[in-house]
């Protein structure tokens, strides 16, 4: 049921997530074009004042290639953090926590999952042979072998206060007490692997959002850049944007694999689920035919 409702709840988020970008990238596109038609050129001047404009714009475009062609070159995702504003960075930063969180999840979720499939398999194996040595050595080390010490100790309680003659009905209630006690053994066997998969779910939902709130601000210094300079050019706004876009990339690069982390293990957990009911019925089985052999 928690699985299902985090699903609901990441769908949800999801469309969410949707709708803000798309939002987000008619914004950028309006920006975009309102940049382009301001730079549109003006009504032409007299000769004589074009001639020494265009004389004065070459002069200044050639003095300003080394500069610019060094500025392109040294404008990388590195630059664009160190000139970013403090709120830019702090999301900046949170996201890349949010990502390194999202990935050591995964490598701790990897091994919790082999090691509990490897030994339920190994008890599993040692139940059907009826080895009951193993079968006590292993018991606390797998999530199927704690349930058959629940039953055991159900069992041995039976056997404790039993009369002489069993009758079905307690061994119906003898079954439905084991059946119990492997269900709270199970829940916090499932527990205890579910955990972090609602920080899973949390990232996955809002770290787009956190992302598209640093490219809002972002923008935002753009737009107060442009009128501080007085001048829409590109060449004033077009950091700004740069370094609000990567707010965005970094955003989408935290959630993008927290939600395909998260439903691998959520499809992991079901198999895990389907393997402990597979025991349970197979271990109330086994009980059930020793009882009725037995009377």
């Amino acid at each position: 049921m928690e699985i299902n409702k985090l699903r609901s709840r990441a769908g949800s988020w999801q469309a969410r997530l949707r709708l803000m970008s798309l939002l987000t990238l008619l914004g950028l596109a309006g920006l975009t074009g309102g940049l382009a038609l301001a730079q549109a050129p003006a009504a032409p001047a007299s000769p004589a004042v074009q001639q020494s404009g265009d004389s004065v714009a070459r002069a200044e475009i050639v003095a300003a290639e080394p500069f610019a062609a060094t500025a392109v070159e040294r404008f990388g995702v590195r630059e664009m953090f160190v000139q970013a504003d403090l709120v830019v960075k702090s999301v900046m930063i949170f996201l890349v926590f949010c990502s390194l969180l999202t990935w050591a999840i995964l490598f701790e979720k990897l091994w919790a999952f082999s090691t509990a499939r490897r030994r339920n398999r190994a008890f599993i194996n040692a139940f059907r042979h009826g080895d009951t040595a193993q079968l006590t050595e292993q018991a606390s080390g797998s999530a199927v072998g704690r349930i058959w010490q629940a039953a055991q100790a159900e069992l041995k309680h039976f056997d404790h206060h039993r009369g002489s003659n069993v009758t079905a009905d307690q061994i119906n209630r003898l079954l439905q007490r084991m059946s119990l006690s492997a269900s709270v053994v199970q829940e916090g066997d499932l527990s205890r692997l579910g955990a972090m998969m609602g920080v899973l779910a949390t990232i996955g939902a809002t770290a787009p959002f956190i992302g598209l709130f640093g490219t809002v601000w972002g923008i935002l210094n753009s737009f107060a850049g442009i009128a501080t300079m007085k001048t829409a050019s590109l060449a004033v706004v077009a950091p700004g944007i740069a370094e609000a876009l990567l707010a965005t990339a970094l955003g989408l690069f935290a959630a993008i694999p927290a939600v395909m982390i998260f439903n691998k293990f959520a499809r992991d957990i079901n198999g895990f689920v389907g393997t402990l009911d597979n025991f349970c019925a197979e271990l109330l089985a086994t009980v059930s035919r020793q009882m009725d052999e037995a009377r």
